[in-house]
């Protein structure tokens, strides 16, 4: 019997041929190569994701990459109170006679109001510019968030000023001008419009001039803040804009009562009649100095230095008698310094709770120290504190309306703002809201 072969082994498959690796680098398209200027970011900055920036440098091709700032600037927070505690030694500066207003800073205490501008815009860039650029910015959330950060304080210290005239009319007691309480002006006042020319002067809350104020630049913040990003290659030039256009606002404003004679005798008095025109140049160098900030940090070691240079230029330009519009430099500093202290972690002074908390109930603050200051003063002026009273009475008399301001502001933010902010923040005005409530 014939025997059969072995099967043979099977051919080893034939290995596909290596590619060969190219030595020519791929080349990188144009328009991501990052252009000239002394920095370009490659990540837009996303507050609520703490993404980093990444600055590029023309220069040697160097890439730099720095923090992002905190999503919480807790430092910032804090100067809103130094804001209205500067604005409160204003108002109250020549009270029993103390004459506060020899010292510059505390006569030029006006200013802090523009300090609050500033600030504003700043912390609104801070908080939505990101969404505009990645286009989730939603004009009616913000709108609602807005109403629900300055409508309940604002109602209620114009509703305590109303009882307030109201109980001193029939007790036969005066609180002021009957010219600064008048009924007709009320509807301005309700809905927030009483810095737009809508009214002959300040009346009943007089401080809220600045919230209608606010109010216009709320309304304008996204216009403002596209033009702002537009401009954002070339921040720093447009930072430096925007503070031109802060002095030469402060001449113009200053003198437009040459031209208006209505519009009021200088720059401290531009509130009812052009409340809404005051704001919009500090409210746009706060944007400003947010986008530039946001890719052009300072070394580390500067940051505090920035803040106390700042703040000694504010000091020497209001105690020297030097022309306020200088004073915008020292805002814009003490802002962007206060800032970089928050990006590096080196905010301590600044960032106590006890000094964030009232920063936090600094608007509260704000808005009730004219109720508080007629009721305290008329009851000193009873029990017989009067300009002749000692001096140690009189100071304790002043340092007493403070505490209770203060006393007054946290309760308020405490039982009133806070409830009715996160309140409001709760409604929801999606579609079919404005037909159910008419079907009800």
């Amino acid at each position: 019997m014939r025997r059969r072969p072995p099967p043979m082994a099977p051919a080893p498959a034939a290995r596909p041929p290596r590619a060969r690796k190219s030595r020519s680098r791929p080349r990188k398209s144009l328009a991501n190569r990052p252009r000239c200027g002394l920095f370009r970011p490659s990540l837009s900055y996303n507050a609520r994701y703490n993404k980093s920036v990444r600055p590029f440098s023309c220069v040697g091709r160097a890439v730099m990459t720095a923090l992002a700032y905190p999503q919480d600037l807790k430092p910032l927070t804090s100067l809103r109170f130094i804001a209205a505690f500067w604005v409160l030694l204003y108002h109250f500066k020549d009270h029993l006679g103390l004459d506060l207003g020899r010292l510059g800073l505390v006569a030029d205490g006006y200013l802090g109001v523009d300090l609050f501008f500033t600030l504003s815009g700043f912390i609104l860039a801070h908080v939505y510019l990101s969404s505009l650029e990645a286009g989730r910015f939603g004009y009616g959330a913000f709108i609602k968030n807005r109403i629900a950060r300055v409508y309940p304080m604002h109602l209620a210290a114009l509703a305590a000023m109303i009882v307030l005239f109201a109980g001193a009319t029939t007790m036969g007691a005066g609180v002021g001008s009957p010219d600064a309480f008048k009924w007709t002006d009320l509807p301005a006042h309700l809905l927030m419009v009483h810095a737009w020319g809508t009214t002959a002067a300040v009346g009943w809350n007089f401080p809220s001039w600045s919230i209608s104020a606010e109010w216009a630049a709320y309304l304008l913040f996204p216009l403002i803040a596209a033009l702002v990003l537009k401009a954002q290659r070339w921040a720093g030039a447009f930072a430096a804009g925007a503070l031109g256009l802060c002095l030469v606002s402060f001449v113009a404003l200053d003198n437009l009562h040459t031209v208006l004679p209505w519009a009021g005798n200088d720059f401290s008095q531009m509130t009812a009649q052009i409340g809404a025109l005051r704001i919009l140049p500090s409210f746009l160098l706060g944007v400003a100095l947010y986008a530039f900030g946001r890719t052009n940090p300072a070394p580390k070691s500067w940051a505090w230095p920035i803040v106390s240079a700042s703040a000694g230029w504010i000091v020497a330009v209001t105690t020297l008698g030097w022309w306020e519009g200088l004073v915008w430099f020292g805002l814009a500093g003490l802002l962007y310094g206060l800032a970089e202290t928050s990006r590096h972690r080196v905010d301590a002074p600044m960032s106590s709770r006890a000094f964030v908390f009232l920063g936090a109930a600094s608007y509260a603050l704000y808005m009730i120290h004219l109720p508080i200051d007629i009721v305290w003063f008329h009851a000193l002026e009873r029990v017989g504190v009067t300009e002749t009273s000692d001096l140690f009475v009189r100071v304790g008399a002043v340092v007493g309306v403070f505490l209770a301001c203060i006393v007054a502001s946290v309760a308020a933010y405490l039982w009133l703002e806070e409830p009715a902010r996160n309140w409001i923040r709760k409604l929801h005005f999606g579609p079919g809201v404005f037909r159910r409530a008419l079907r009800a």
